[in-house]
């Protein structure tokens, strides 16, 4: 019989865990140890990636208050920024893929782009990026707006930054460091370029500052 490889994932993010359940650690995770052990277990197991999800308001779904949410701590909130957490658990592993959840509402192109790349170098190649446009008022409005978008024109928005964010990604070429000390060049400069993105939501000339990533794309 032949085999057929397959591929697995653990899909978690950083909020408590059942901190009154009996093999809790008491909901005290905010250091990232207990985030940090799992996922070397999956690391040891032969995981392929651990992603990381996340939201950018408290819900009010549940009787038009958080008040469940947080008595509760259902998964929901307290829950902290799984960017710092992924840099973390990348450096505590080998192989194991990390991504993390990233919303097109909250991050200026280029700052995530530059974010993403700079990771992905500090994790050796293995960080991933979970996009997400944001699908609450609330979070809206932690970002100056009264309401989100409607659905046509958030994904609208997000094809149009995730366009410019590639572009940022391949404004360095492969090959860009070179590290000649003979000549005294660290980077190619004619692998390096402007992009002088200019769409109907979003405008960057670029390029990025950061070296190409290890992906190229994370």
């Amino acid at each position: 019989m032949s085999s057929k490889k397959f591929h697995l994932g653990w899909y978690t993010n950083f909020t408590a865990d059942e901190w009154n359940e009996p093999f809790s650690n008491g909901g005290d995770s905010w250091d990232g140890k207990f985030h940090i052990e799992m996922a070397q277990s999956l690391d040891r197991a032969g995981f392929d990636f651990i992603m990381l999800e996340d939201k950018l308001a408290i819900p009010e779904a549940y009787g038009g208050s958080f008040e469940v949410y947080l008595k509760h701590a259902l998964g929901m909130a307290p829950k902290h920024d799984p960017v710092p957490l992924a840099t973390l658990l990348a450096a505590s592993t080998k192989n194991l893929g990390v991504v993390a959840t990233m919303s097109t509402l909250g991050y200026p192109p280029f700052l995530l782009a530059r974010l993403c790349s700079t990771i992905d170098h500090l994790a050796g190649g293995r960080f991933g990026w979970n996009i997400v446009t944001s699908a609450e008022n609330a979070a809206a409005q932690n970002f100056g707006l009264d309401r989100l978008p409607p659905r046509e024109e958030r994904y609208e928005r997000a094809h149009e930054y995730m366009d410019l964010v590639s572009k940022l990604f391949d404004s360095w070429e492969d090959g860009d460091i070179i590290r000649d000390r003979a000549s005294g060049t660290y980077a190619d400069f004619k692998k390096v370029r402007t992009i002088d993105f200019e769409g109907k939501y979003f405008k960057s000339r670029g390029p990025l500052n950061t070296a190409r990533s290890p992906q190229g794309r994370p």
